[in-house]
């Protein structure tokens, strides 16, 4: 099956620079990734309702303990193999090497697992973790395998097929979750829904490539290919810890309740951030490949600066006014989502949002300074970001939620001046030259903002009901934003045709 990676089948057709072609293409790869997330954050929407409404605390609590400890073991056996592919090539003796240390440290990884679990049963008798930690040990190579499978799917720009396989997972998964849940399996039905949908990624993506790999694991290879690794390793497991931190610490100094209120403020932003980021880090990756590759054949250098000043100044038009605009609809949306109950968690959603808003730039770090080779640069800035996000928690917590919130939103700000800083040193990019170029942007959210607070004061007189307020809300914001776009469009043209200038 090797040979068939250098078919014509797979052969990915280059496209003029400008064409309307290979902007189509680009803006379908996006759609396609951003679906797939929409299905993805709407499956687990969806499993946590039901699985809140039939298990007990302490049952979810067995579940997030023992879900924890096996995404740190997956981040770890993932190491960073898409990533490698992305910026490498999909050629045969790249791919088998690749996928061969997959299965090294796939294996390894389920097999810590196991023995992690066999001391937790038999010396420590806790018996539910040990089995959960047992059953999830099985997500680990799967996981380990597919991450290779990605990475050749995004190098050859199937993002479509991609998209595909992860929806029909996610959807096959959420019926396994629901399912079980309805005939008694408690907590293990959610274990089993994640392995289903793993397992299906993994048949799919082969499928697709109609490709499997064969073990071939050479020295210069391996060195080569772990030194990648180390640097993307480290960057992901200081984000693991971070998003693990809040909860933790909150939970330690406020109580289990207030916990609970962080926790589901940050999974609601979380859903929106990973809707944006994710199709931003794979467009990221074949914008700035492409570029690297227009700058070796013409010789100019100033390809990159412009398509990363081009796809900066984009996510910044799509990405502010959800950030902007969540705040806007918080009060709503917590009440449907989770119960009136949960309202404490209103605050604190508004105020990561800011936080999430000022890390938009960082998206598109990785896959920035991956192609440039400057991806060692990453995890000290990223070790020091962690740091700073951590510290905060940690002397913010005993001062409560808005504290803690409003100490995120600062680390935000250190974050952000260090991804300019990188992406500016290292990325060349026009920092200066993007925003400038975005104040159109700018100008369409305060009319959003404007349009929408006047509609909630009008509401507020007239006692709408909460549902009919979010949705105009909703409506006029997207009208409002998209209208003021529309007139500021000869602005927006100019500025996009003066970064392709330079």
């Amino acid at each position: 099956m090797a040979d068939m990676l250098d078919g014509e089948a797979y052969e990915t057709r280059p496209v003029k620079e400008g064409s309307r072609e290979r902007i189509s293409a680009l803006a379908g790869s996006g759609l396609w990734n951003a679906a797939s997330k929409v299905v993805s954050q709407t499956s687990q929407l969806a499993a946590f309702l039901a699985a809140a409404s039939i298990l007990s605390p302490t049952e979810f609590g067995y579940f997030a303990f023992g879900s924890a400890v096996a995404i740190l073991l997956v981040v770890l056996a993932e190491a960073g193999w898409a990533e490698f592919v992305m910026k490498t090539d999909d050629r045969p003796e790249t791919v088998n090497q690749v996928a061969s240390a997959s299965l090294v440290t796939g294996l390894a990884f389920t097999f810590i697992a196991l023995a992690v679990a066999a001391i937790m049963h038999w010396y420590f008798q806790a018996s539910m973790e040990a089995t959960l930690l047992a059953m999830f040990s099985a997500w680990i190579l799967p996981a380990a395998l597919v991450t290779t499978y990605d990475g050749i799917l995004v190098f050859r720009n199937r993002l479509r097929d991609q998209a595909i396989i992860r929806m029909t997972g996610e959807i096959v998964g959420l019926g396994v979750a629901i399912g079980g849940l309805l005939l008694g399996y408690g907590i293990f039905s959610l274990v089993a829904s994640r392995l289903t949908t793993q397992l299906i990624n993994l048949a799919g993506c082969t499928i697709a490539l109609r490709w499997l790999p064969s073990f071939n694991l050479r020295r210069p290879f391996t060195f080569e290919l772990f030194e990648f690794s180390r640097h993307i390793l480290a960057s992901r497991m200081v984000t693991f810890f971070r998003s693990y931190a809040a909860t933790l610490a909150v939970g330690s100094f406020l109580g289990m309740a207030e916990a609970g209120y962080f926790r589901a403020a940050e999974r609601i932003v979380a859903a929106f951030s990973e809707l944006l980021g994710d199709p931003a880090r794979m467009i990221g990756w074949i914008v700035f490949r492409r570029a690297i590759e227009r700058e070796t054949t013409d010789g100019k250098g100033t390809q990159l600066t412009q398509a990363g000043n081009t796809i900066l100044t984009l996510l910044l038009a799509i990405a502010a006014p959800v950030y902007l605009g969540l705040p806007l609809v918080a009060d709503g949306l917590v009440y449907f989502a989770l119960g009136p109950e949960w309202q404490p968690a209103v605050i604190v959603i508004c105020i990561l949002s800011i936080k999430q808003l000022l890390l938009i730039p960082s998206y598109v770090t990785e896959p920035l300074l991956s192609v440039t080779g400057n991806v060692r640069h990453i995890p000290p800035i990223s070790l020091l970001n962690g740091a700073v996000s951590v510290l905060l928690i940690v002397v913010l917590s005993p001062f409560g939620l808005l504290a803690v919130a409003l100490g995120q939103s600062l680390a935000a700000v250190v974050a952000l001046a260090t991804t300019i800083w990188l992406q500016t040193r290292y990325g060349r990019l026009n920092w200066p030259q993007i925003l400038r170029h975005s104040a159109f942007i700018v100008v369409a959210i305060a009319a959003m903002v404007a349009a929408v607070y006047g509609l909630t004061a009008f509401a507020l007189t007239r006692e709408f009901k909460p549902a009919s307020t979010m949705a105009l809300q909703i409506l006029v914001g997207v009208v409002i934003y998209c209208g003021a776009m529309i007139v500021l469009k000869p602005a927006s043209f100019r500025s996009f045709w003066l970064l392709r200038k330079g």
